[in-house]
């Protein structure tokens, strides 16, 4: 039998070794931004009161997403899975999600079609070693770094692209590594922006947002060069629908490794214009 029961901040370091064992990696914090998102909606499975399983959840505005489901290797395929989303679309309708989505891994697609998701497009997966002794360019013009006051009106930017404001998500992002964070601006009006943090044994580069190609690239190379002091992995994913921004990626070299596939229940709404999106917050963001 598998119980269900809120996800508390004592739990973190279960699902941390959790996330550490499928190699996601994502950082501690990562796991309390996440959780701190939408505490009510994140859940734990419990099986002879031990920790099973668990899947997080973040609404805003009318849209729901859902990450990080995982079940202990020894319980799959006995339940857990379906009982944890389950749960917390339940909990997303009621709370008004007109809209879910997720990011899914290919073997786990059955599942949610299962549970009645649909699938929406591929999100491509890139990857990139960056070496120290790479050469800083100058900035470019209308590209700066980003200050906390920039942030409402890049929220705004950025909902015409991911469908609905996630303000509350750029500015946890923002606070985790400003440093790495730029906007792009033409006489006060936004025209994209680009923010990235250091995950495990990597740097993840996303969200990611432009109204156009020269504008992506400007704000890619700035961001670049804005975490050279070290040698590290550079990641990042892409919605397959934009193809200007995988062309980038070519001239960038950075190599496709993999996709996820965007899915989606309910309505099919608040999608905002994906071509926008070059790079994702995360699997477990959107």
């Amino acid at each position: 039998m598998v119980s269900i029961r809120p996800l508390t901040q004592a739990d973190i370091n279960y699902v941390a070794e959790s996330v550490k064992r499928e190699e996601w990696g994502h950082l501690r914090r990562d796991i309390e931004r996440c959780w701190k998102y939408e505490p009510s909606g994140c859940f734990i499975a419990e099986a002879q009161n031990k920790p099973t399983g668990h899947v997080f959840s973040v609404r805003l505005g009318k849209t729901g997403w859902v990450a990080l489901l995982i079940v202990n290797p020894k319980m799959r395929g006995k339940g857990a899975g379906t009982v944890l989303m389950q749960t917390v679309i339940d909990y997303l309708h009621k709370a008004g999600a007109e809209t879910i989505r997720l990011e899914a891994v290919e073997k786990t697609v059955p599942l949610y079609k299962r549970l009645g998701f649909r699938e929406e497009f591929d999100s491509l997966r890139f990857r990139r070693q960056r070496k120290p002794k790479e050469k800083p360019k100058p900035r470019e013009e209308n590209i700066f770094p980003m200050q906390r006051e920039d942030i409402k009106n890049t929220a705004k930017f950025d909902a015409q692209s991911f469908g609905t404001n996630r303000l509350r998500v750029l500015q946890s992002l923002y606070e985790d590594e400003p440093q790495q964070c730029f906007v792009a601006k033409e006489k006060q009006k936004t025209w994209g922006y680009i923010m990235s943090r250091k995950i495990q044994d990597a740097h993840w580069i996303g969200p990611w947002v432009s109204k156009n190609p020269k504008t992506a690239e400007k704000l890619l190379s700035a961001c670049l060069d804005a975490i050279r002091g070290e040698e590290t992995e550079l990641r990042l994913g892409m919605p397959v629908l934009n193809k200007e921004g995988t062309r980038l990626m070519e001239k960038f070299e950075f190599q496709l490794v993999g996709k996820s596939i965007r899915m989606v229940w309910g309505k099919h709404k608040h999608k905002g214009d994906i071509h926008g999106v070059y790079g994702i917050a995360g699997p477990e963001k959107g």
